[in-house]
């Protein structure tokens, strides 16, 4: 009896894509996790956005130098404040990323994006700040991102618990689905062993202006 060589399982290049696209989001929160664990978080408790970026970029960075880190790590380099070329914005009128992943490898580099902001009750770093024009909506509005259907948000917790700005996010979700253009199954929720992180969530918006969706993950690091 023959058997037919159609008659085999293969998996399609989306499903490849998928797998890839899983793997490299893990690396990179694995990275920011690892980074962010040789910091003295308390010592951050008063400090400003930039400050705390550039040590956490710092630590990270000796991460992928580190040779005691997995070797998937030394591919990586990270960037601290880098620009976006657009079409319309030349030079010095660009926007600025504030924290940026890369693959390196042959060919074009992956690349993950983050926006950060503080969360202080003491302050004016408020979740709506988190959540407002040079915040998310940043994404949303296609300034970040344009090319990716997916990047991270980053809360700098300097009071209260990572737990209660979650909730605050939450509530702002609940009562703003159209002004944060959420898709139908894109709710804030939160999400599972991502690289062991404890308070981790993500959501799924619409960009009317670029015509795809794009999912954030959010992770609230606690410096206080």
């Amino acid at each position: 009896m023959t058997i037919s060589r159609g008659f085999q399982t293969h998996r399609s290049a989306s499903d490849d894509r998928h797998e890839y696209r899983k793997v490299f989001r893990r690396q990179v929160f694995e990275l920011l996790r690892r980074g962010y664990e040789r910091l003295d978080s308390l010592v951050f408790q008063n400090s400003d956005e930039e400050d705390i970026t550039g040590e956490l970029v710092r630590e990270i960075r000796n991460v992928t130098w580190d040779r005691s880190s997995p070797s998937w790590a030394h591919y990586y380099a990270i960037h601290d404040d880098p620009r976006i070329n657009a079409p319309d914005r030349l030079g010095k009128r660009r926007l600025r990323l504030d924290i940026e992943f890369e693959r390196t490898c042959a060919g074009k580099h992956p690349r993950y994006p983050f926006e950060v902001k503080r969360l202080s009750s003491h302050t004016h770093a408020t979740i709506g700040k988190y959540l407002g024009p040079d915040g998310l909506r940043q994404f949303l509005s296609g300034n970040y991102a344009s090319e990716h259907d997916e990047a991270g948000m980053l809360g700098y917790v300097q009071s209260e618990t990572p737990s209660d700005w979650a909730r605050k996010a939450h509530d702002i979700f609940a009562k703003n689905t159209e002004m944060l253009h959420l898709c139908f199954d894109g709710n804030w929720k939160p999400v599972d062993n991502l690289a062991k992180f404890d308070n981790c969530y993500c959501s799924k918006h619409n960009r009317p202006s670029i015509g795809t969706p794009i999912t954030l993950f959010h992770v609230f690091l606690s410096f206080c």
